[in-house]
């Protein structure tokens, strides 16, 4: 099987998956009454500190942001010579916002009953696209910063965790994901970053 039809397989099921998940959420489990609580204790919880901090964390991750990080890492992995693997990037945030796309409008789930901060998005709540879209950009960095000193990897890689934890915590208190919404956006990241990954490994 080529890498570009097995890659398009691997799409199709990660999709199959999170809409499965994503009408399971919405229909029997009743929409997870818990996690609407969860959503306005944060807010009720937070000050003006914290709103700043969100908007912040969130705002990192619009979409010209992303792919301003994107194109940066594309141009890292050529200047070293790695000409395939330079598109592992792009393909995994492709691949997670494909997913994001296709399963939220199959799924459509609202977003939280609660005044949204930042940025209206026009899809629905379920999967998390900003989540998804930087975890795949974080793991295909991660991946590219596979040479550095120990020491410098360890760092970059509690970097982006820590990164990634604090965006997913800003969606919620933003008002524009709830937390499965967010913890979907994490596997669909790592999944479409592994994805690109092996569609591009050995072609260097």
């Amino acid at each position: 099987m080529s890498p570009v039809l097995r890659s398009a397989v691997a799409l199709g099921a990660l999709v199959a998956a999170n809409v499965a998940a994503g009408r399971l959420i919405t229909g029997p489990l009743n929409d997870l009454p818990a996690e609407h609580r969860l959503n306005h204790d944060l807010r009720r919880r937070g000050g003006l500190p914290a709103a700043r901090l969100a908007h912040a964390v969130s705002h990192s991750s619009d979409t010209s942001r992303a792919l301003g990080i994107g194109v940066g890492l594309t141009g890292v992995l050529l200047a070293r010579g790695h000409r395939r693997a330079a598109v592992e990037p792009g393909l995994a945030m492709a691949l997670a916002s494909a997913t994001h796309v296709i399963s939220s409008l199959l799924v459509g789930r609202p977003r939280p009953a609660l005044e949204r901060l930042g940025t209206k998005q026009p899809t629905s709540s379920f999967p998390s696209g900003h989540v998804g879209a930087m975890t795949a950009l974080a793991v295909a960095l991660d991946h590219a910063g596979r040479g550095l000193p120990r020491p410098a990897r360890v760092a970059l890689r509690a970097g982006l965790v820590g990164y990634l934890g604090l965006l997913g915590w800003s969606r919620l208190y933003n008002g524009q994901h709830y937390a499965s919404d967010v913890l979907a956006g994490y596997l669909n990241g790592s999944l479409a970053a592994l994805i690109a990954l092996r569609a591009t490994r050995g072609t260097d």
